[in-house]
C-alpha cells in the first residue's frame, strides 16, 4: 500500500476473520535505529489510546507476537490528497464537514496529551462513505514520554509543507501546532 524511508505498509488478510488488515513493518534502513524503532513501537501504543470514529484503529491482536510489526484495521477509501484531485472545487459544506471530522480526531489526541505533528492530506483516509480517518502515528508526541528523550533541539517529524512555524524556530509543537495544519490543509481544499 504505501512505502517511506520509515517503514512499509501491506495489505494482508487475517486467515481467521477473512478480514483485509493492513501490516505495517520498519523499513529495511532503519531495523538498527533504536530512536527510529521506539517510534515504531509507539504508534500501536498510541492507536489503542485514542478512541474516536475519526481516527484509525489497531487490530486486536489473537495470537503471540514473534516479529516486529503492527496490525491495523483496513480502510477502504482514498488518501485525502487523492479526494482533492478528484474533488478540485470541492463544495464549501463538504470541506467543512472534513475540516470538523478531522478536528475531532486531533481533539481526540489532544485529549490524550498527544499531539499528532504529520497532519498532512497523505494521512487522512476518506472512507467509503465519505468520513475523514486521521492515519500514520509515527510522529506522535506524547506529553510526558517525549520531554524527557533525548536532548537539544528535536527533528521535525512531521511534513514541513503544513508543519507550523514554530518548528522552525526550536520552539516544539503544541496543540496549535496540529490545528496549524489543519488550516492548511483546510485552505488546500
Amino acid at each position: 500500500l504505501h512505502m517511506s524511508s520509515r517503514s512499509c505498509v501491506y495489505l494482508a488478510l487475517d486467515t481467521t476473520t477473512g478480514k483485509p488488515v493492513v501490516l505495517k513493518v520498519p523499513a529495511t534502513d532503519v531495523r538498527e535505529d533504536p530512536v527510529a524503532l521506539e517510534q515504531f513501537l509507539a504508534e500501536e501504543w498510541v492507536a489503542r489510546r485514542v478512541d474516536s470514529p475519526y481516527v484509525l484503529r489497531p487490530y486486536e491482536r489473537s495470537r503471540a507476537q514473534n516479529y516486529l510489526y503492527v496490525v491495523t484495521e483496513y480502510i477502504e477509501g482514498q488518501p485525502l490528497t487523492q479526494w482533492m484531485r478528484d474533488n478540485p472545487r470541492a463544495h464549501f459544506t463538504r470541506v467543512r464537514t472534513l475540516a470538523e471530522q478531522i478536528g475531532k480526531a486531533l481533539r481526540a489526541f489532544h485529549r490524550q496529551d498527544m499531539i499528532h505533528q504529520d497532519v498532512r492530506p497523505a494521512n487522512v483516509m476518506i472512507d467509503s462513505v465519505g468520513t475523514a480517518r486521521l492515519i500514520d502515528f509515527g510522529a506522535v508526541r506524547v506529553a510526558g514520554i517525549s520531554e524527557g528523550i533525548g536532548s537539544g533541539e528535536e527533528p521535525i517529524l512531521g511534513t514541513q509543507q503544513y508543519s507550523a512555524p514554530e518548528y522552525f524556530t526550536g520552539e516544539g509543537g503544541s496543540v496549535r501546532s496540529d490545528v496549524f495544519s489543519l488550516g492548511v490543509i483546510v485552505y488546500q481544499m
